[in-house]
């Protein structure tokens, strides 16, 4: 009888799967070719929306968002106002910078390690295996959008992605003195709307999330356009950049 089951449990490990932390993920392939894909995603739960049969409830919104990030499956997340509860609609695989920035976090998936951690009420940083990910969520405002600017340019290193919810649109920023470049523009992409209003769906604002950078090359850019089973998300699409380090 214990030969038998022996021989059962040998026969069982020439067939059974390796276990998991063999695999080789995504993310370390990734890694391994210095390619990194980033999400930008401002999810607005600041207008939570607490009535279950709204075609804006937040907890459907969350759960669109939460299918939303395993499918594009990103390496490094960018949210900007990302508040609790709703932080726990991120898959387990990411885990949140340290900080008590409230809105505007950066979550990297388990496997990677960040360093360099800085914050202000309009931009959250860390650098990411020698990428320096600034987070910005400015303002409309002329002298806050200043201020941050500022402050995104002191954060560059050589390798710098910045992106976020610039509420602001490409030219304006490039005035006011932003020293890197339009990963859309670099890729040669036309403007689109990135702006997705609740209330007033034909109402237009141009692209104002936007993925800047240095000493990086833009492999892929796109925006979100799916729900992933709600109606809309968030009134700002997602949008997505992969990079590759020199």
């Amino acid at each position: 009888m214990k030969r038998r089951l022996l021989l059962a449990i040998l026969c069982l490990a020439t067939v059974l799967p390796a276990p998991a932390q063999t695999v080789q993920t995504k993310t370390q392939a990734r890694a391994r070719s210095r390619e990194y894909k980033i999400l930008s995603f401002n999810v607005r739960t600041w207008t939570r929306d607490r009535d279950p049969a709204s075609e804006v409830f937040w907890r459907t919104r969350m759960a669109a968002m939460e299918r939303m990030i395993e499918d594009v499956d990103p390496d490094i997340i960018c949210f900007q106002e990302m508040l609790f509860p709703a932080t726990g609609y991120v898959p387990r695989a990411y885990r949140r910078v340290a900080g008590i920035n409230v809105s505007h976090p950066i979550f990297i998936r388990r496997s990677l390690e960040y360093s360099d951690f800085a914050q202000a009420v309009r931009w959250e940083a860390c650098t990411v295996d020698g990428i320096r990910i600034i987070n910005v969520h400015t303002h409309w405002d002329r002298q806050i959008m200043l201020r941050t600017v500022e402050n995104v340019n002191a954060q560059r290193t050589g390798c710098t992605v910045a992106c976020g919810d610039w509420n602001n649109g490409l030219a304006t920023l490039q005035e006011a003195g932003l020293q890197l470049e339009s990963a859309r523009v670099l890729l040669g992409i036309p403007e689109t709307d990135t702006f997705a209003n609740f209330t007033r769906p034909t109402e237009s604002h141009g692209p104002i999330d936007h993925f800047f950078l240095q000493g990086l090359t833009p492999l892929a850019y796109r925006m979100v356009t799916d729900g992933y089973g709600c109606k809309k998300m968030s009134d700002h699409h997602p949008i997505v950049l992969t990079v590759r380090k020199p």
